[in-house]
């Protein structure tokens, strides 16, 4: 069972260390397409906004497919996205590039997370989903910060084919997958109907806004950072990567906590970690050492969130858990998208120092819609002498 999960997570890495790797490398991008910074920042706008559109749909087009035949689909149109991103001669083939990339990713990560919650007892769902985003996050953990240090060696070309080769090698893995069958199949209008229920569509805008905050500043990572503490590509990337490592932790830690004492402590914590993180970072005076305490926090609070909505998704609407999950990727990207607009935004108006209190104001402003966020019945924790006895 862990096995089949660590696949999962492994197609999940490679599917978002391709979407995240853009924000690493924005400056060598504007660079050679010959845009400003705040505007190559708009290819994450370009994938996320597909991404949130091309979800839902294409995972109705594509409903009566057998799962395992449908990651196929998805990592084979992500192998191709990024082939093409690294020929891509301008800036107009790389934005298209970059949609192609984000209909293959659209299908993955909401199919892998279901096929997990699927796959575990209902009082382990939420470590059996921390474990597939997991890597999601060791995308941020590995993979953008592995991409500012190589950039200069191979170009931010040659990071897209290692990419795309990595694309392959986990179509590779799914083999060790058995066949998944499909749920019953759904049309599109029966899939929007579940945005009836409140609790799901409140808790669909706070995961959007937490997403907004978190990326707004994210996107722009790179040069913020840089302009924020004068680091260079070395430090640069070690910063990166602690922001990375905490989000790893982040994840598992809050789906346990999750598991334990239910969703909403989960998200409540983890709204107010981000939002410190973010709010006092120019205030770090340009230390090195403060500028990676408060990245900590934000990876944290960042990425904790994610297994914590994921699950209080699932158990407000549990008939329906495929097509929820599926909504909440496309309110991730959606928030992934608003950020990059709003980021460039801010940053072009105020500074780059600008950038970490308006997200940290987001994720303010998500925590109090989900201290008025409509309840729902919901599975109470099993204790954990019964948690320990139920088989992984």
């Amino acid at each position: 069972m862990q096995f089949r999960l660590l696949v999962l997570a492994v197609g999940t890495f490679v599917i978002n260390t391709g979407s995240y790797l853009v924000a690493g490398v924005l400056p060598a991008i504007a660079a050679h397409v010959g845009v400003p910074v705040t505007t190559a920042g708009q290819l994450v706008t370009v994938h996320a906004l597909t991404y949130a559109i091309s979800a839902p749909v294409l995972s109705t087009v594509v409903g009566k497919w057998e799962r395992r035949r449908l990651l196929w689909l998805s990592l084979a149109l992500f192998v191709v996205g990024n082939i093409a991103t690294a020929l891509a001669p301008d800036f107009g083939t790389l934005t298209a590039a970059r949609v192609l990339g984000a209909l293959g990713a659209s299908l993955f990560t909401p199919t892998a997370v279901v096929i997990a919650a699927d796959l575990v007892p209902l009082d382990r769902r939420g470590r059996a989903v921390s474990m597939v985003l997991a890597g999601l996050t060791l995308a941020t953990v590995i993979g953008v910060p592995l991409g500012v240090l190589l950039e200069e060696s191979v170009g931010y070309q040659g990071l897209f084919w290692v990419i795309a080769g990595l694309g392959v090698l986990a179509s590779t893995a799914l083999l060790a997958l058995p066949p998944v069958p499909a749920p019953p199949a759904m049309r599109l209008g029966e899939r929007v109907s579940v945005l009836r229920n409140k609790a799901v569509a409140w808790v669909l805008v706070v995961s959007m806004l937490a997403s907004l905050a978190d990326f707004a500043a994210y996107t722009y990572a790179s040069p913020m950072l840089s302009a924020l503490t004068g680091a260079g590509a070395g430090t640069l990337g070690a910063l990166l990567f602690i922001y990375g490592v905490a989000g790893a932790m982040g994840n598992a830690v809050v789906g346990r906590i999750t598991d334990r004492f239910g969703s909403s402590v989960g998200i409540a914590g983890s709204l107010l970690l981000l939002a410190a993180g973010l709010a006092f970072l120019p205030l770090a005076g340009g230390s090195p050492v403060i500028t990676a305490v408060l990245l900590v926090l934000w990876g944290l609070g960042g990425w904790g969130i994610m297994p914590a909505v994921q699950h209080r998704l699932i158990s407000a609407a549990p008939t329906g858990a495929a097509v929820v999950i599926a909504f909440n990727s496309s309110a991730l990207y959606l928030g992934m998208g608003f950020g990059g607009i709003t980021g460039g935004a801010v940053a072009a108006q105020w500074g780059w120092w600008a950038l970490g209190p308006v997200s940290a104001a987001v994720a303010v402003l998500a925590l109090g819609l989900f201290w008025r966020m409509p309840t729902t019945p919901a599975p109470e924790p099993v204790p954990a002498p019964e948690r320990e006895a139920v088989p992984a």
